[in-house]
């Protein structure tokens, strides 16, 4: 009996040994700009249009969403933006394994964030953390994209 005790569990830990399947077959459609530039950047722009404050010479405009369809929209925005992480992380696209996946998974987690925040309705918080997206783009633009780093060159 010891003996089929022991051989159950032998073969029961090396079944969680047999090899991964081979991932599937991902295929970039765009350059990695045209994705970024296409889906990215204007999922980012209806996140951070979505609050703030607008002060002019007619008096302060709060933006926040007003209705379950604004509301609705923001989000999905989010989930977008957020999701696009991982287009950015499949084989061709992926600049390195290194900075790009850390600034990706960066990106990510704000944008886990951001969905968070909407989820609550905490406009305080969809802009605090949308700040917080901002400068982990910008970090990452610095890096992979010589002519922005220009433009912060004193």
């Amino acid at each position: 009996m010891r003996k089929v005790v022991i051989a159950l569990a032998l073969a029961a830990s090396l079944s969680g040994c047999s090899p991964r399947p081979d991932p599937p077959p991902f295929k970039a459609i765009v350059e990695t700009k045209d994705l970024m530039e296409d889906l990215m950047e204007r999922q980012a722009d209806i996140v951070w249009g979505a609050t703030g404050f607008i002060v002019s010479a007619e008096g302060t405009e709060e933006r926040r969403p007003k209705n379950e369809e604004e509301w609705v929209a923001v989000k999905a925005a989010a989930v977008n933006l957020t999701e696009t992480g991982n287009l950015l992380l499949i084989p061709n696209r992926a600049q390195d394994n290194g900075p790009w996946v850390k600034n990706v998974q960066a990106m990510m987690a704000q944008g886990q964030r951001m969905i968070e925040a909407i989820d609550r309705r905490n406009t305080k918080d969809m802009f605090d953390v949308g700040s917080d997206l901002y400068d982990t783009c910008t970090n990452c633009h610095m890096h992979y994209m010589p002519a922005i780093k220009d433009l912060y060159r004193p």
